[in-house]
Parts: structure tokens; C-alpha cells; sequence
């Protein structure tokens, strides 16, 4: 099971100013979009949006899905998730999302972006689906986000799980303590493994 490709190429079009405001065009145009603020818990500052759009990136009922802030007055994406649907037998039959994520850099966004990823991740993906978290998915400090992420996950409450490729299954990491002594083995190996998570509002049957 392989999700460490990074989505640098994602990132890099989104910075490109043509390029963003012609996703912002197409997402605002596109028919099967809907307002999702209040249901991920999200306040947009005035002249913003938080949005979902489906079946923009594929048919009908495909896999894929899009969730952005638009920032109407600029017509702007500030931040951005392409969510891929994926099942992972090891989890259960429940749909897993991975997330490929880009944040603005732009100050003019800063406030606007508070929190922003914590809120869709936590308060709207992993109530409908398992949450992935795959380090080359993170918008920018790789590891070092993936840890912060994870940790927030735990201290939520999520049952969270770590995969493990020697075993082909996932191990439950309930505790920052045990988050920071599975840190300490990944880093103090010689060649690290790509650090992949699972984060559910569900119990796994099988670990």
C-alpha cells in the first residue's frame, strides 16, 4: 500500500497566479458544488468560502472530490484539497480519503487559513470517511506536519493507527507517548519508512 508520492506538482500550479485563478473560475462554475462552512464548523471572513465540489475532476459518481476556500473578492483559491476515495482492505469495508493539500502563502490569506486544515480534516472528512495521513500530502514541513497532525488526531479522541509494511496491517497508537517512542524507531532507522496514518472515528476490527 503505496501513498507517499508527493503532490508537489499540485503545489507548484496552485502558486502560479494564472493557474489559481483559473481553478478558481472552474470551481465557482461548476454544477455540483455546495457550501460546506457551517457543517465543518468553519466562520469564512467576509468575501470567502469554504466549498465542496464533486464530479468536476471525473464522471459522475467517481472517486474524486474538491474542497477549497475561494476568496471571492481576489478570485482566488486560498487553500485546497483534492480528495481521492480509496478502500483499504487491512481497514475495513469504510471508503478511506487521502488528501492532497495546497495553503496559500499569500498574507493576504492569513487570517482566513487559521486552523483551516485541522477543521476540514477532523471536523468534516473523518466524520464521513477514514482519514489518511500520508506525508507526502502534507502541505509543507513533510514529517514534521504529519506529526503535528497525527498528535492533534489523538488528542481529539480518533482512533488512529500507523501502517506498517513488515506487517502489512496497522498498529494503534492511542497516546502521545506512543506516538513520540514510534517517532524515535522510525527516525533512528537507516533508511525511515514513508509515515502513513490512519485516523477514524471507528475502532478497526482487526490491527
Amino acid at each position: 500500500m503505496t501513498f507517499t508520492e508527493p503532490c508537489a506538482d499540485l503545489r507548484g500550479r496552485l502558486t502560479h497566479t494564472a493557474n489559481n485563478s483559473a481553478l478558481y473560475a472552474s470551481l465557482v462554475a461548476a454544477q455540483g458544488w455546495r457550501d460546506i462552512s457551517e457543517q465543518v464548523g468553519y466562520s469564512a471572513d467576509p468575501g470567502y468560502r469554504l466549498i465542496r465540489v464533486d464530479d468536476r475532476l471525473s464522471a459522475v459518481g467517481s472517486n474524486e472530490f474538491e474542497i477549497a476556500l475561494v476568496d471571492d473578492v481576489r478570485s482566488a483559491v486560498a487553500y485546497y484539497d483534492k480528495v481521492t476515495l480509496v478502500s483499504i482492505p487491512e481497514a475495513g469495508n469504510r471508503l478511506a480519503a487521502r488528501n492532497q493539500i495546497w495553503r496559500s502563502a499569500d498574507v493576504n490569506h492569513i487570517l482566513p487559513l487559521r486552523e483551516i486544515t485541522q477543521k476540514v480534516l477532523f471536523g468534516y472528512i473523518a466524520q464521513l470517511y477514514n482519514l489518511i495521513l500520508a506525508e507526502g500530502d502534507m502541505p509543507s514541513g513533510g514529517r514534521f506536519y504529519w506529526h503535528r497532525q497525527v498528535s492533534r488526531a489523538i488528542e481529539a479522541g480518533f482512533y488512529v493507527y500507523v501502517y506498517e509494511s513488515t506487517t502489512g496491517g496497522f498498529r494503534s497508537i492511542s497516546t502521545q507517548h506512543a506516538l513520540n517512542d514510534l517517532l524515535d524507531q522510525i527516525w533512528s532507522a537507516d533508511k525511515p519508512e514513508p509515515f502513513l496514518a490512519l485516523v477514524s472515528t471507528f475502532a478497526l476490527i482487526s490491527q
